[in-house]
């Protein structure tokens, strides 16, 4: 048996103990769910769903989105250095998840680049939910592969009886990162406000050895020239961190809300400015070299230093409006409305030795009209409408792409049923996506999406789902359009106007049982997913094995048939003396369905099988856990793409609760990577040339009032 079948079915063990379920159990009261127009909890959603909230999220949360749930069953990050990591669920990422502030799109520039950080901060997030698979009947072509949900509370929906707030301060080692976050709400008579604000800045990244990790040359590649590329590697490596990395962000929102008996309606503004360098060595820029002799040899060494620690950057300034509303009916039959408007003035650029080169900007409107009802024992729905219009610009010398508008308009209805112990779920949607490049020839695409869960509960808290999903999805304006340099992702992009539309169908088989209010083992908490995922016509850009200049890779978008499939299950198990400990894995696997001679038929840059164990214990004023991460090699890396090596990774984290006067604090601390081990991710562009951060240590205090 290979070691990928013997770990993969080790992963399956994991839902073995489901046979622990308790007989009688009272279900607790849980925060619902928005990625359920129906308000409904994440243990009774029929997709799978993980929420991030609390004490929780406040240790996970990091300066990107990526790094904050890469510990989260199905989800990797794809880091692009310190500045950038965005969620990979499943193996999907980009155009195929969409990132959501609170249910609108966040309408950045992070789904046309690897190198673009999305413009949100997790360190001001009130709950994150993850929805693993697909997500397009209600968020359209961009949510195929799932959706990330970031709730933030600026628009109040009630008025608090006082003033509340939250100052906190934390320093992290492995960049010498420094953030402050501040909250507060109030509210008087039917008014409620609220104001929050971050600011973090850090330097560059420490790793243990060098930032660049050197491969044998393929054969075709001569002998000087793979020496030539050996020197430029020397040229840009650094040892014991990753130049160039050095951030500084900062952003500030304000809301207001008139809250009535039936509803309210709200309004909120933010700013945010990241400026965030991109590691050295992934380009190919260099300042035209002169003769140095030996006299002039330490001046020519400060010169390059200087010249490397402002390589590129990314500068980038978002000015956000939302405008939310709800109202509930008095009606056996309605139950509620609620709009969604949210206008969105994005720019960033990309600064070459300090001055501007490409500006990248994103003006885009959404709005979603959604209304549910519930006719008792009977069919509860939604019906709802969402529009979205982008106006897209890449505007400089190195614009691989040309500026473009992408208008959608969607219709989609869910509903659901049940039957004694069975429950149905089911959905549709038809979606209009028009794209008009400046240039090139329009596109236009007509979307249909469907779905049906049936889920039997075998208790109260315990219950399995099987359902089939048919979404389709649009390609966007890079992948259609784009042609030419991208320094920043080091490779030049070839876009295919006669792409066709992605067609997916996925098959999940799932089983969940949480019912902590039992005793012993029957409180154990169990979640296990596996899923079968066809991609008919799936896009992606697809390295060549030939360069632009005898410099960049030529990447050359297609539509190619794949398969994706895999697993996720997670068991926390409560021991004695508030003891627990948490066994997870999770693993997917995707090739092409056709082989093209000479070429891997593997999908590149798929996230590594990881398995785990978590052992922890919490109790009225403290908590702690230590947590142990097995990442096995990913050697299925696709064509002309390299392999990456497997990682044991452990963390240890431990949280201090106390009283002053009428406020609470928090005292929190973190240990990361204790091993100090040499970590790649096999889903970033950037792997071979910015490793994750080596031992380091985070420490903070949070004030609550």
């Amino acid at each position: 048996m290979t070691k990928f079948n013997t770990l993969a079915l080790a992963i399956a063990s994991l839902a073995v103990p489901a046979i622990c379920a308790a007989e009688d159990s009272n279900k607790l009261e849980e925060v619902n769910v928005t990625v359920s127009p129906l308000d409904k909890p994440a243990d009774a959603v029929a997709a799978p769903v993980s929420v991030l909230s609390g004490e929780t999220l406040r240790k996970a949360a990091s300066a990107t989105l990526g790094e904050t749930l890469k510990n989260q069953p199905g989800v990797a990050n794809a880091s692009f250095g310190s500045g950038v990591g965005l969620p990979v669920i499943r193996g999907q990422s980009a155009n195929r998840v969409k990132i959501l502030n609170d249910n609108l799109d966040v309408s950045d520039a992070s789904n046309t680049s690897a190198d673009h950080a999305a413009s949100i901060e997790p360190l001001l997030a009130e709950r994150i939910e993850i929805l693993r698979g697909p997500a397009a009947l209600r968020y359209g072509s961009g949510a195929i592969g799932g959706v990330v949900n970031i709730i933030d509370g600026r628009i109040p929906t009630e008025v608090p009886e006082e003033v509340e707030g939250a100052v906190e301060m934390r320093h992290d080692t492995a960049n010498s990162q420094d953030a402050s976050v501040f909250r507060f709400t109030g509210g008087a008579g039917q008014l409620a406000w609220y104001f929050d604000g971050v600011y973090r800045e850090n330097d560059d990244t420490e790793i243990p050895g060098l930032a660049i990790v050197e491969h044998e040359e393929h054969e075709e590649h001569g002998e000087d020239e793979g020496e030539d590329e050996g020197e430029h590697e020397e040229e840009f490596n650094t040892d014991g961190y990753v130049g160039n990395t050095n951030a500084r962000a900062h952003s500030y929102s304000g809301g207001v809300s008139w809250i009535t008996e039936s509803g309210y309606i709200g309004l909120s503004v933010n700013k945010l400015e990241n400026n965030y360098g991109i590691p050295l060595g992934t380009h190919e820029h260099h300042h035209e070299e002169e003769e140095h002799d030996e006299d002039d040899h330490e001046e020519h060494e400060e010169h390059e230093e200087e010249s490397e620690v402002e390589a590129v950057r990314i500068d980038m300034a978002q000015t956000r409006y939302d405008l939310k509303g709800e109202h509930r009916f008095n009606s056996n039959y309605w139950d509620k409305l609620r709009l969604r408007i949210g206008y969105n003035d994005y720019e960033h650029v990309e600064l070459e030795e300090g001055e501007p080169g490409t500006r990248f900007t994103n003006e885009a409107w959404e709005s979603r009209l959604e209304i549910t009802h519930d006719n008792d024992s009977e069919w509860r729905g939604a019906y709802g409408l969402q529009l979205s219009d982008k106006d897209f610009a890449a505007v400089g010398d190195e614009a691989f792409i040309q500026p473009s508008r992408t208008r959608s308009a969607g219709l989609f209805t869910m509903k659901e049923r049940e039957w004694g112990n069975w429950h149905l779920d089911l959905g549709a949607r038809i979606e209009r996506v028009d794209i008009d490049p400046e240039t090139a020839e329009d596109r236009d695409f007509n979307l249909f999406s469907t779905s049906a869960t049936l889920q039997y509960f075998l208790q109260e808290h315990q219950h399995i789902s099987v359902g089939a999903t048919h979404s389709e999805r649009a390609p966007v304006a890079e992948e259609l359009f784009a042609d030419g340099e991208h320094l920043a992702e080091s490779r030049y992009l070839i876009g295919n106007s006669d792409l066709d539309k992605e067609r997916s169908l996925n098959l999940e088989l799932g089983y969940h049982h949480h019912n902590e209010a039992a005793s012993g083992w029957h409180a154990a908490q169990i979640e296990a997913s596996v899923f079968y995922n066809r991609i008919g016509d799936y896009i992606y850009s697809q390295n060549t094995g030939l360069e632009y200049e005898e410099e960049l890779p030529i990447y050359a978008y297609a539509n190619r048939d794949a398969t994706f499939y895999g697993a996720e299950a997670s068991v926390k198990f409560p021991l004695r003396s508030n003891f627990y400990l948490t066994l997870f894995g999770d693993v997917v696997r995707a090739s092409f369905d056709e082989d093209i001679a000479g070429e891997s038929s593997d999908v590149p840059r798929m996230p590594p099988l990881r398995l785990g164990l978590a052992l922890g214990a919490e109790y009225d004023q403290w908590g702690w856990e230590w947590r142990t991460v097995e990442a096995a090699d990913q050697d299925r890396a696709g064509a002309y793409e390299e392999e990456t090596d497997g990682y044991t990774r452990m963390d240890l984290s431990a949280h201090y609760n106390f009283n002053i006067g009428s406020s609470d604090a928090v005292i929190f601390a973190s240990a990361r990577n204790l091993l100090d081990e040499e970590i790649r991710n096999s889903t970033s562009l950037l792997r071979d040339y910015a490793p994750e951060a080596g031992r380091s240590v985070e420490a903070g205090v949070r004030f609550i009032f």
